[in-house]
This record gives C-alpha cells, structure tokens and sequence, in this order.
C-alpha cells in the first residue's frame, strides 16, 4: 500500500525538481524527501526518474505518474468530505434556504418530527444550495422555482407574500388594500439581517430607499419605539395590527415568493414524514 503523503510530497517536488525549495516548503529533511520518494518508485517497480550527477528529474513515466497523483489525492479528499458529510447527515437535519420564512413555517413542525436529531439551517445563494444538497451537504433545501434533475427532485412548499408594516399615522396608511414598490420607495426601512432572498428584492425595486439592518431582537424593540418603516410577511406576521402598525400588502409581483423544497431522491427515506406533512399542511 502506497503513502498518500509520500505522494503528495512527490507532487510538491515535481514543481521545482529541487529537493531543498521542496523540503522547505513540506518541512521536512531533504533525506526524508528523498527516502519518500525512493518508496514511491520502489512501490511501482519501475523508474520515475533521470538521475545524474548533480540533477534528479523526472522522467516521463514519473511525470504521467504525477498527473495520476493529482487525481489518486483528490478522490481520497472527496471520500473524506463526503463520508464526513454523510456522517454529520445521519445524526443532524441539515437544511438551506434562500430566506427566513421556511424555517420560521416549519420550525416546531421540523422539532416534532425530528425531537432526537439537531436541526441545523443555514441561508444561502440557490447555486450554493444546490451544489450543498447534491453533495450531502443538506437533507433538503428550500428554493425559488422548482428543481428537478437525475439526483434531485421537489414539491412545491408555500408562497411568502410580503408586507410594508406602519404605524396608523403615515402617509400611506390610507392604503389598506395595498400598496406598490413604487409609492413606498425613498423611505428608511427597518430591517432584520441576512433576510436571503428578501434582501435583493428590496434592495432592488426601492433603489432610493435606505435600509437600516438590525438583529431580529433590536429590531422588535426598535419597531415598537419608533415610526420607521418595516417589512413583514403573512410567515413572520399573520396578524393585520401589532402595536399601533397596520400591515399593508405590497401589490408587485416581485413581492411573492414561490418556496419549493428540494431533496436528493437517495435521501428521500429519511425526511419522508416531514415531507408528507409538508404536502397535506394548507
């Protein structure tokens, strides 16, 4: 059986074909680099250098022996991440999103059915999410638009609509069967931190309005003392009036967001109950 190491120090020597920059760099002795080295070619049975007097270079052999190195070290780095993230999948429910709002849906929904395992979420970009979910990385996750390839599938979860919320006094209270991006923009707004998807959104079609980021705790204490602005949605607030704001629903469609839930079809034994909720749940 072949050293990995021994391996990944050829690969480094292979840079230079200079045995004191390449013991340098690995920190080790030139005499180990070059007793590791000797163990690869006698491993192999054949030569893998051209030695002269003053110079050890590799030969062609040792140099295609090089490339499939390259690949022999990232395959043994992808079996580790991937048995890792299998592992962590096992004993944990891993889950990403582009927003708050499924969490926020499906929190105590999630505890039920899983009261043993941690439940661990995380808010992503959908590419990121993706790349996670096809790597393990995630049990399921939670998207824009439908997903569907070889190795995943998805099922339409619920759609978050969003709200400017007021207080009865401003200006724009008047209209409580709703408003437009382009009425409410060049305000402040209170907002909660990393709100996904919702954060581009926003920042998008109000480009004259500025956001003031909060944790979601200063931000309830801050929106209870002050007239500021803020958003909500029928996930985070179901209720019409909280402490003398009126919620208005924002009429563009850009302020709807479509969720779908996206798994790996492998995994699909573990997170079925949950996802059985999720099809019947209004």
């Amino acid at each position: 059986m072949i050293n990995l190491d021994f391996l990944s120090y050829l690969i480094e020597y292979s840079k230079t074909e200079n045995l004191s920059k390449a013991s340098r760099t690995l920190h080790i002795s030139q005499s180990a680099l070059t007793r590791a080295m000797q163990k690869v070619e006698d491993y192999l049975g054949v030569p893998i250098f051209e030695r002269t007097k003053n110079r050890l270079s590799l030969n062609d052999t040792g140099k295609e022996l090089i490339k499939n190195a390259r690949l022999v070290l990232e395959a043994e780095r992808t079996m580790k991440e991937r048995t890792i993230a299998y592992y962590e999948l096992a004993s944990s429910i891993s889950i990403g999103t582009i927003a708050p709002g499924p969490m926020i849906k499906y929190g105590q929904l999630l505890f039920s059915i899983f009261p043993s395992k941690n439940i661990a979420c995380k808010i992503d970009e959908k590419e990121n999410l993706l790349e996670g979910l096809k790597n393990w990385k995630y049990d399921f996750i939670f998207v824009q638009n439908p997903y569907e390839d070889e190795q995943v599938e998805s099922v339409f979860a619920f759609t978050e609509n969003l709200y400017m919320t007021i207080p009865k006094q401003h200006f724009l209270a008047g209209l409580k069967d709703g408003v437009y991006f382009s009425e409410m923009d060049g305000q402040s707004f209170l907002v909660a931190e990393n709100l996904g998807i919702w954060d581009k959104i926003i920042e998008k079609y109000l480009p004259k309005s500025r956001f003031l980021p909060q944790t979601m705790k200063n931000l309830n204490e801050i929106v209870n003392a002050s007239t500021i602005p803020t958003f909500s949605t029928n996930v985070t607030y179901m209720q019409k009036t909280q402490n003398g704001r009126i919620s208005i629903p924002i009429l563009d469609e850009s302020a709807k967001v479509n969720f779908y839930m996206a798994y790996n079809k492998h995994n699909k034994p573990k997170i079925k109950k949950f996802l059985t909720k999720l099809q019947t749940q209004p």
